[in-house]
């Protein structure tokens, strides 16, 4: 009967296994703090980049009627990255021990900076985005459903059987509801800027068949129908409009319409 075999491990060199390497194991080159921040901004910088192409993107296609809920969102999510990378940065350098006060006081500060940044774009586009749409007498203008046609302000007129404290300034107007729904054409809602300030419009006149016009404060506009009449401002005596006003409801983004030779 013979021995049983014997086994042996094989000795560490450069045929056995696992293999023998006599160089010391490489170090991973240490986090510094200066280039940790820096890459931390570069990466900041990045991610406004890309929420700002996102929300040019909305601004300037058919998603816009979206942006009142889009744009919080990407505000929101954009928010969120940037904390999370500079939190990850602040950790990092904080891991490195030692005297790390001066680039954390660095990064704090770029991160301030930046956000105030944010803020003084975030308001400037809020600026933008509810600003009037330009418009022009004469042609038709748009503020949500409702289309609108005016012509230039002619004041000092007088309007049988309806008085003004000051002065009319009429304008000639035509709304179309361009809606599914029906609105209302508050005369409230529009304004004329002249060098005096701005007045509120005061009536709408609509022609009837008695050949009467029908003054109103605020007529129903049934989706598909139009008003065609005109709306009054009563302002002071030698009142120079510039500026009108449309505005399919009060709190409406409106449209502003440069009054020619004021």
């Amino acid at each position: 009967m013979s021995d049983a075999q014997t086994t042996r491990p094989d000795p560490p060199g450069p045929v056995a296994w696992p293999a023998y390497d006599p160089r010391p194991p490489v170090q991973a080159e240490p986090v510094r703090a200066v280039p940790r921040i820096v890459r931390a901004f570069g990466a900041v910088l990045g991610m406004q980049a890309l929420a700002a192409f996102a929300v040019l993107l909305i601004l300037n296609s058919y998603r816009r009627s979206a942006a009142g809920w889009l744009l919080p969102l990407i505000g929101v999510a954009d928010l969120a990255a940037t904390l999370q990378i500079c939190w990850l940065a602040i950790r990092d350098i904080r891991l490195l021990g030692g005297r790390t006060a001066g680039p954390r006081l660095l990064l704090t500060t770029l991160v301030l900076l930046l956000a105030a940044a944010l803020a003084g774009g975030a308001y400037a586009l809020h600026r933008h985005a509810t600003a009037p749409v330009r418009g022009a007498l004469g042609s038709p203008v748009q503020d949500g459903d409702l289309a609108f046609t005016a012509s230039g302000p002619r004041c000092g007129v007088k309007v049988k059987g309806i008085a003004a404290t000051g002065a009319w300034c009429r304008v000639r107007l035509t709304a179309a509801n361009t809606g599914s729904a029906p609105l209302r054409l508050d005369a409230a809602a529009q304004r004329l800027r002249g060098g005096d300030g701005e007045r509120s419009g005061s009536l709408l006149l609509s022609p009837s068949r008695s050949k009467k016009y029908v003054r109103a404060a605020s007529r129903p506009l049934p989706a598909g129908s139009s008003f065609s009449g005109y709306l009054l401002f009563d302002v002071p005596p030698g009142f120079a409009a510039r500026v009108l006003e449309l505005h399919a409801a009060g709190g409406s983004r409106g449209v502003r319409i440069e009054i020619e030779g004021a």
